[in-house]
């Protein structure tokens, strides 16, 4: 198994003799729930010849925590820890899709961090935050995945998300969201949200550089409301 960075973006501090995957997982998680700084971009590091048994290790070894998390892709294991900005971010644009969804009376439930596998497919991947809507909502998948592209670098998520017919990806980028829905050909960009067809996302985005949460959920509430 070797470690390689990822273009553009920092890596961790990773001992170049482990012994085995058991071990490497150990030491790259415990590595990453221990930072204490606070990075002004996301932290990449990059495996590769990873087996399957391996990134499930890797998973176990983690457990509940959300963070590193993990992409992978056919023997390519992906560990990301994002910069405080990009959590805000994600969950910033959570709070106010939920806004949203209460005033237009959208059945949802959130589903975070949501780790999708498939041994068969050979792959693993967890976004930034997830909705499904409707009643009852979908069981196996979200029905709109969240990205905060923060760095340059990384695993492309399209395709590890069309194994698994997520039906619309949300990447956030340089204050702007672009929405990627599933055809027959992978993903292509639209204009508008085909999951939520009433949803103005520029709308939406320009209420996040509200200092606080709250504020931000309470005037976009009293602007849906006019």
């Amino acid at each position: 198994m070797s470690v390689a960075p990822i273009t553009g973006a920092h890596m961790g501090r990773v001992d170049p003799h482990f012994g085995d995957a058991y071990t490497s997982s150990v030491v790259l998680a415990d590595d990453f729930a221990a930072r204490d700084d606070e990075p002004k971009e996301d932290h990449f590091v990059c495996l590769h010849g990873v087996s399957w048994s391996d990134y499930e290790r890797f998973l176990k070894v983690r457990g509940d925590r959300s963070l590193p998390r993990l992409a992978y892709e056919q023997g390519v294991l992906e560990l990301m820890s994002p910069s405080q900005r990009h959590e805000e971010l994600s969950r910033w644009i959570g709070y106010l899709v939920l806004v949203w969804c209460e005033q237009h009376e959208v059945p949802f439930s959130t589903s975070g961090s949501w780790t999708l596998k498939s041994k068969r497919k050979k792959t693993g991947v967890e976004p930034d935050d997830g909705f499904r809507f409707g009643d009852p909502p979908h069981p196996k998948r979200p029905d709109v995945i969240v990205e905060v592209i923060w760095t340059s670098g990384g695993i492309d998520k399209h395709e590890l998300y069309r194994r698994f017919g997520v039906p619309e990806i949300w990447f956030w980028r340089r204050g702007r969201i672009s929405v990627h829905a599933l055809g027959p050909r992978g993903y292509k960009e639209v204009p508008r949200s085909r999951v939520l067809p009433g949803i103005d996302l520029d709308q939406l985005v320009s209420f996040l550089d509200r200092p606080t949460t709250s504020q931000a959920t309470r005037e976009y509430r009293a602007a849906l409301r006019k």
